[in-house]
């Protein structure tokens, strides 16, 4: 019982901010647009920061890009696993094999492994993440392009666009260039030498502001349709099973057997395949496409279950 309350409070400042989320959208204390502004600074400037600082200070290994590899390949099989279930629940949603793919581990991952782990230990969330990205710009939004309500007049990506998405990331370009760096023994350079100290001293200020304003951004955009919020529920709970077995299987026979990897990297696929499918899903879907009150609900619950899981699993594991 002791352990539980221990990691619920480690916990507690991630639900106490997304809750502050939720009672600013319900009170209307900040408009839509000001939060869809955070998220542009979230994702295009502080949480790159974030990434960067940690992975220049880390001590990397080749061998740690692996781990990436295999949850770019654990990525594909949940895919894949989608496509079998909308069949077996006759679902008519053109969307649903997405949210068996994909996690949002910058969002709701690192905040729950910081809180839980310190993010001095974030780096090998973040080493893990890169494959889940790579999946999310190269399978998952090709396919939610391909599908939808409605394609009458809408514009197809290309494999040209593809590439510049990748290419132009923010989240992808920082982990690539901390990586190189450490990798490098670049450390010394950035922090004895005024001007690039400068820099990451900047960078540190900006990282700083990330995670509490990522939280107020999660609740702010929990929408839920009480009518319909059970409906998803035994979708989510099956995802949430077949993860947490996904993620014992990547542990056991590539963390730790293949690559000998330490448990904090384990603790760190357990992290994130607890988180939600991908927040670009909803993005895809156009109008008042029936599908979409399915997919919010689906997105807002498994937030919630997520941290849950969390809670739960690491009191058994730690």
């Amino acid at each position: 019982m002791n352990e539980i309350i221990t990691i619920a409070l480690k916990a507690f400042p991630v639900i106490a901010l997304i809750t502050t989320g939720v009672v600013l959208e319900k009170t209307a204390f900040i408009s839509a647009d000001v939060v869809k502004g955070m998220k542009k600074l979230i994702m295009n400037l502080a949480l790159p920061c974030l990434l960067f600082l940690i992975l220049l200070d880390s001590d990397l290994q080749a061998d740690y890009l692996w781990g990436s590899v295999a949850v770019f390949i654990a990525c594909l099989l949940a895919f894949s696993m989608g496509f079998l279930f909308k069949k077996m629940w006759k679902s008519p949603n053109a969307f649903f094999p997405s949210v068996y793919s994909s996690f949002v581990t910058g969002i709701i991952g690192y905040p729950l492994f910081i809180s839980t782990f310190g993010a001095e230990h974030l780096y090998r969330l973040a080493i893990l993440d890169i494959g889940n990205l790579l999946f999310i710009f190269i399978v998952l939004a090709t396919f939610l392009d391909k599908v939808g309500c409605n394609q009458t007049g809408r514009k197809r990506m290309s494999l040209k666009d593809q590439v510049k998405h990748i290419v132009k990331s923010p989240f992808l370009i920082t982990m690539f260039l901390g990586i190189l760096v450490s990798m490098l023994g670049g450390q010394t350079f950035f922090h004895t030498n005024p001007v690039p100290s400068a820099f990451v001293a900047a960078a540190g200020m900006l990282a700083e502001i990330t995670l509490p304003l990522v939280l107020l951004v999660i609740g702010y955009e929990l929408h839920f349709d009480l009518k319909q919020l059970l409906v998803p529920l035994p979708a989510v709970l099956l995802r949430i099973s077949m993860m947490l077995l996904f993620a014992y299987l990547l542990n056991t026979f590539v963390i730790d057997r293949l690559l000998g990897l330490d448990r904090l990297f384990q603790m760190a696929v357990y992290t994130m395949f607890i988180c939600p499918p991908s927040f670009i899903i909803p993005v895809f879907i156009e109008g008042d496409c029936p599908d979409k009150s399915f997919i919010l609900n689906f997105l807002s619950l498994n937030v919630i279950l997520s941290i849950v899981t969390f809670i739960i699993l690491m009191t058994v594991l730690l």
